[in-house]
Order: structure tokens, then C-alpha cells, then sequence
């Protein structure tokens, strides 16, 4: 019974504001800027802002900061925080503002040590209410773009802190964004309101309406029945449906560029039977990626064969072996049994796990699919238990450079699977030279080993090269664009039909 009061009220209230309403598997979380899942990456960038921007091809924009000065030896930054920015809630945000929670993030250092950017900083202080200073031990080329983020560097009001640590939790999710969270309801919806003292320009709408809808045939229906505006994100919608809907005259369909890698991890560690280097290679090579390409994501994003795209920066020496025919590899010298796991409500892993298992049945490999849930499935990641799991690049801004750096830390699926690698050492090694030079000889050697190492590691199985899929009402929406990052969906730049 609540929960269809919950649902009258919502659609009571929608008679009366003039809404964009899209649909998300999950709940934004508690929307946390300096905190991880369940906080959504693409909610914080609704709320909060962060010293800089990261804009189309890579261009650093102005954020909070109007602009910014580098010392000669690339170890100090000191931005300009313009005076009469506020927060949502119409308090100051100021150059103490944004010390605050730079004390608040390195509090809890070590929970974002995957992060280059963290374990460069040596001091930070506000010089007054708008200069604020930031050093590092060393030069670090990736400093901006890592400030840009979608975490943890964003800017939470001083009037919404708990505490000094907001790692233990936040009064309220106020920043200075362009939508503020309003209400929410555990899997049901969550409501944005407008940022009354956003600097930039205001969307000509009154609410963002998130529903929650796990199911992704629930999420197109809705679509289809107008009880939602837009389906945006990685892997919200299948590639079917996409592709069905990109035909129909009442729905706009768009892609954007690459942003980063799907692949799957294998388990290197010596307590998996994946520990063995003949087992990985035989996964990889009986996998038909071609059929996966053509008959699941319909050739709609393109074939990967490395972790990353060779278009981006030192990607391109990648020493690729000859492809071989999936149906006639060897079967593994002895039957093993495998765990792979993905998440529940994503149907394109599921589909690739399904087509993965019946190819490896055919050499001896028994594939068993674990569906899990979000929060457990980056758990499983974390603590490396699993011996295939889904797994991606972060897009821009992150590959290749702090995507690398992530490695050094046990925070994700990569660290867990390497570790027990004989060169492991030898690729950590020469990704703190990358993270410690601006050098481009330096950068360029320690590339091309640390890639190619991993490459013939067989860790990875690099599946395609992901875009964003958007699909939006035509006659509600009149204009949509992406973000330069995989996470920012630019929703205060829609513009909704008069």
C-alpha cells in the first residue's frame, strides 16, 4: 500500500512541474562526493563541482576555479576561486570552502590511494577567501584532470559536514551543482531540484525525476509509454532495443565516442585454477568474439583487442598476436569448473557470459554465471573473489593514465588479478615512472612495456570499445548532448519541447 501511495503522490506532483523524468537502475545512493558505490558517479556530477572541468579533447575548462597558475616545477598550483559563488543552500563557497574538503578527502587517503593525484599531494591551504594552494611532492602531469573527476575531488558545503570526516557520513548532499537531491526513495525514485544559485545556465525545466527500475525491459517500456523522457548511460539499455528504437520516428537515438574498454578480468592470483597461463589463453582464444560482436552488441561499438583504445595517448605499440579461428582451439588438457561473475541487471553481460560458457564447454572449461548485485559484485572485485568478472576502463578522463595508476592499489579488480604475476613488480615499477615524469621518452618506454606486459599476461579479454547510448522522447526533449566524460550526462543542457 505505501508503495502505491509513494507513486500516487510522485505522479500527483508531476500534474503540476514541468519534469524531465529518466529512468536508472539503482537509487543515486546518499550522493556522498567523497565516498564511492553506492553513490552514483553520474548523480555527484549533478550535485557537485569540482576545481576544474574536463572538456571536449581533453581541454581542462573552469570550474569553481576561474582559472589557475602552475609553478615553473610543475609541484605547485594555486587556483582563483572567484568571489560570489554559493552553494545550493546559499552559503559561501569560497577558497575555505574547498580547503575544508581537501582536509576531509586525506582524511580518508588511503580509501583513494587508487588514485595518482592523492598520493602526489603534500599540502593544500586556503591563502585567503579566494586563492587556494595546492602542492605536490612532485610534478604530475594527470593533476588537472584528476581534480576534474567525478570523485573523490568534489565540493561538498561546509554546512552539510557532519563531521571533519565525511567518509562516516554527511547531513545533507548539498553542492554547488546544477540540481540538488530533494527526496528519495529506496527503490522507487529519487527527485532533483534546480540549484537556485547555479552560475551557469538553467535548464528550462523544474525537476530531474530519477525512477528506479532495475528491469531493462521495464526501462524501455516505460520509455515507450512516455512514463520516462530518456534512457542515458552505459549499459541502461541493450543494444537490441537500441537499435529496434533508432528505427521508430517517435525516439532520437545517439552514441557517443569511445569511452573506455569492456573486457573481462581473469584471475591470475595463485589460489584460482586461473593462476595457470595455458588456462587464461585457452579462455581467450575459444571465445568467439566476432559472433558475440555481431549477434549481441550487433556491431554497434567496435572490437577490442587491447585494453586500450590505440587512439589514445601510448596506446599504439601494442604488439597484437594473430587471431585464431575460436572453434578450433585445443581443449584445456583437464575438465575445470569456473566462476564468472556479472551483474544481475546489466542483460549485455549477461548475454556475453552466456556466450562465453558455451564456448569454453567446448574445451573442457565449465563456466558457472553468478549474477550479482551491484554493491556485491565491486566487493568481489575488490577482494579478487572471482576467476572472470566483468570489468572496464573508466573513459576519459581516466585512460590510460589514472586507470595504470589504479593498479598500484588493491581498490579494484586489476590489482587482485596481477598480483601473483612474476613480473608484477616489474610492471608496478614502471607505472610510478610514468606517474612520476612528464617526460615523454620516460612516459613512452614505460607504456610500451607495462602495456605489452599484460597484454601477453592474458588477463585480460578485451571485448569492445564502449560508447554511451542515449534515447530520448522526440516530441518531450528538442536537445540532448554528451559529456566528455563517460559519467556526465550534461541533463542541466537538455532542452525540453515548449
Amino acid at each position: 500500500m505505501k508503495f502505491f501511495i509513494s507513486l500516487f503522490l510522485l505522479s500527483f506532483s508531476l500534474v503540476f512541474a514541468k519534469d524531465l523524468t529518466i529512468a536508472y537502475p539503482v537509487n543515486v545512493g546518499a550522493l556522498n562526493p567523497h565516498l564511492y558505490s553506492p553513490n552514483q558517479m553520474f548523480a555527484q556530477v549533478l550535485a557537485y563541482e569540482s576545481l576544474v572541468r574536463y572538456g571536449e579533447d581533453g581541454k581542462i575548462e573552469p570550474l569553481i576555479a576561474s582559472s589557475w597558475e602552475v609553478s615553473k616545477d610543475g609541484k605547485t598550483y594555486t587556483f582563483f576561486i572567484p568571489k560570489g559563488q554559493k552553494f545550493a543552500d546559499g552559503t559561501k563557497l569560497d577558497a575555505y570552502a574547498v580547503e575544508k574538503n581537501f582536509k576531509a578527502i586525506m582524511l580518508n587517503k588511503e580509501r583513494h590511494s587508487w588514485l595518482g593525484l592523492t598520493q602526489k599531494i603534500r599540502a593544500f591551504k586556503a591563502l585567503d577567501e579566494t586563492h587556494f594552494e595546492l602542492k605536490l611532492d612532485s610534478a604530475y602531469s594527470a593533476t588537472l584532470a584528476e581534480l576534474s573527476l567525478p570523485r573523490p575531488y568534489r565540493i561538498l558545503a561546509p554546512s552539510a559536514f557532519q563531521s571533519e570526516d565525511t567518509s562516516k557520513g554527511i547531513k545533507k548532499a548539498i553542492g554547488s551543482g546544477a540540481f540538488v537531491l530533494k527526496q528519495t526513495r529506496l527503490g522507487e525514485y529519487d527527485i532533483f531540484e534546480l540549484n537556485p544559485y547555479y552560475r551557469g545556465k538553467k535548464p528550462n525545466f523544474d525537476r530531474l525525476i530519477i525512477k528506479v527500475l532495475p528491469d531493462p525491459n521495464s526501462r524501455v517500456l516505460a520509455l515507450q509509454s512516455k512514463g520516462i523522457d530518456l534512457l542515458v548511460g552505459e549499459d541502461i539499455i541493450s543494444y537490441e532495443n537500441f537499435k529496434r528504437l533508432s528505427t521508430d520516428k517517435n525516439f532520437v537515438t545517439k552514441q557517443s565516442g569511445v569511452q573506455g574498454t569492456t573486457m573481462l578480468t581473469i584471475n591470475a592470483s595463485k589460489d584460482h585454477a586461473t593462476n595457470d597461463m595455458k588456462l587464461r589463453k585457452t579462455i581467450i582464444q575459444a571465445f568467439c568474439k566476432d559472433v558475440v560482436m555481431k549477434g549481441i552488441l550487433l556491431n554497434l561499438n567496435q572490437k577490442a583487442n587491447q585494453l586500450f583504445h590505440p587512439s589514445l595517448p601510448y596506446a599504439d605499440h601494442v604488439r597484437l598476436e594473430k587471431e585464431v579461428d575460436c572453434k578450433s582451439v585445443k581443449a584445456y588438457d583437464k575438465k575445470v569448473s569456473l566462476d564468472l561473475v556479472y551483474i544481475g541487471t546489466n542483460p549485455i553481460q549477461k548475454a556475453i557470459a552466456e556466450a562465453l560458457q558455451g564456448d569454453l564447454a567446448r574445451v573442457n572449461i565449465h563456466l558457472n554465471l553468478l549474477a550479482s548485485e551491484e554493491v556485491s559484485f565491486y566487493q568481489r572485485q575488490r577482494s579478487g573473489d572471482f576467476d572472470l568478472i566483468f570489468n572496464s576502463t573508466w573513459g576519459n578522463p581516466f585512460d590510460p593514465h589514472s586507470f595504470l595508476g589504479s593498479m598500484l592499489e588493491p581498490s579494484h579488480a586489476d590489482f587482485m588479478a596481477q598480483k601473483d604475476l612474476a613480473n608484477k613488480a616489474e610492471i608496478d615499477k614502471s607505472i610510478r615512472a610514468i606517474l612520476n615524469t612528464a617526460d615523454e621518452q620516460i612516459l613512452r618506454k614505460n607504456y610500451d612495456f607495462v602495456l605489452n606486459a599484460l597484454q601477453e599476461s592474458y588477463i585480460y579479454l578485451p571485448i569492445n570499445y564502449e560508447s554511451i547510448f542515449a534515447v530520448y522522447d522526440k516530441a518531450k526533449i528538442k536537445h540532448f548532448e554528451f559529456g566528455a566524460m563517460a559519467t556526465e550526462f550534461m541533463l542541466h543542457k537538455i532542452e525540453l519541447q515548449e
